[in-house]
């Protein structure tokens, strides 16, 4: 028995399968669990190349890309034989995520399962392995030819890789094909994906709206502050010119007269010719 685990690569999940037990396979000769190479049969990909000379040269292309993904991450001689399953998995799904999509597929969403006995040929036969890479450094390279003319959804892709070539199968569909045959507001029916896309669109929208309105809120209550302040400077130009001015304690002397206030402008004027007046001859 197994249990299941899903990984996000490059935006796309990977699923896989843990087998229960981790540990390897009985071989011949108690030699040849500390020796790798002596307990490493013919290599799945030479059986398919002998059964299938006409695709060797496609095959031997594809080995040689994944080859060139080890090396391009420092994994070129790096040995699985101590890793157990856990971590066997973990480092080829770290290496899978190093392969590029090509911009035009952006919006695929991919599942990949591998059989117990697939991450067991994998782990035990390098070539495979390498085949595997290979594989999705073709497959993520390939452009997406409808991109650009509104059909830009993507596809819904399943891969699934066994124990040796002839058992890899894959399939896609597209996601606009797939919502065209189903009711704009069944959702229980929807991929997961693209239910989670439009709760996060919901939740980008709500969340602008919300920015919006605060934003609003806060230029309101600025406009009003300062329409307040403005009404108060004026109120207190309008005191200061119609209330009087104020005695030498500071307190504001009574409202006067314009016929007053012209009267005390004459009498501090006089007053003024008084003290700096031309001084008596004597």
């Amino acid at each position: 028995m197994s249990t299941a685990a899903t990984y996000i690569v490059d935006n796309h999940p990977l699923t896989y399968r843990y087998p229960a037990n981790n540990t390897a396979k009985n071989t011949t000769s108690s030699e040849s669990t500390t020796h790798f190479e002596d307990s490493l049969k013919e290599s799945v990909v030479d059986t398919f190349k002998r059964r299938h000379p006409d695709s060797a040269r496609h095959v031997d292309q594809q080995v040689k890309a994944g080859k060139a993904v080890r090396e391009k991450n420092g994994c070129a001689k790096v040995s699985t034989k101590d890793m157990t399953m856990e971590e066997y998995q973990a480092y080829f799904t770290a290496l899978l995520d190093t392969i590029p999509y090509d911009s035009t597929r952006v919006n695929d969403t991919s599942t990949i399962t591998i059989t117990d006995e697939g991450w067991e040929q994998m782990k035990n036969d390098p070539d495979y392995e390498a085949w595997v890479l290979g594989y999705f450094v073709e497959d993520r390279s390939v452009r997406n030819p409808f991109f650009g003319w509104g059909n830009n959804d993507g596809s819904i892709i399943y891969e699934h890789f066994g124990a040796s070539i002839e058992e890899h199968h894959g399939e896609g569909f597209s996601k606009a094909a797939l919502k065209g045959n189903k009711p704009e507001d069944d959702d229980k029916e929807e991929d997961w994906w693209i239910k989670r896309h439009k709760r996060m669109k919901k939740l980008i929208r709500e969340q602008v709206e919300r920015n919006m309105k605060k934003d609003a809120a806060q230029k309101d209550a600025a406009r009003d502050a300062y329409t307040r302040q403005q009404h108060l400077s004026s109120q207190r130009q309008h005191s200061f010119l119609t209330s009087g001015t104020l005695d030498v304690q500071g307190s504001p002397l009574p409202a006067q007269t314009e016929g007053a206030a012209a009267s005390a402008a004459l009498t501090a004027y006089m007053s003024s010719l008084d003290l700096f007046g031309t001084p008596t001859v004597r």
